[in-house]
């Protein structure tokens, strides 16, 4: 009987590669990592300004605390989102509102 247990052992890198498959985690994962990617994309003194930043259905939604920067990045708004969905990997993205 135990010998049959050892038979049916996978990696652990496997198990979890095949879980990270599931386009409902994957979905999650890559929302997050854009959240993460906006501060590498726009830099210190955007994240420094930058308040609330969530992903709904696709749609980036981010609180700036200066109306000056939001001026200029919503000229700059494909680019970016572009910028963000190349960091992740994936087309997580398809538009930003900027508050």
């Amino acid at each position: 009987m135990e010998k049959d247990r050892f038979n049916n052992s996978q990696p652990l890198k496997d198990i979890l590669a095949d879980i990270l498959k599931k386009p409902e985690l994957n979905k999650g994962i890559n929302e997050t990592r854009a959240l993460q990617a906006w501060p590498k994309v726009l830099g210190p003194a955007v994240a420094r300004i930058t308040g609330n930043i969530y992903i709904k259905k696709g749609v980036l939604y981010v609180q700036l605390n200066s109306s000056i920067i939001r001026s200029e990045l919503l000229m700059h708004k494909d680019r970016i989102i572009t910028s963000i969905n190349d960091e992740v990997g994936s087309r997580v993205v398809f538009d930003l509102i900027l508050r």
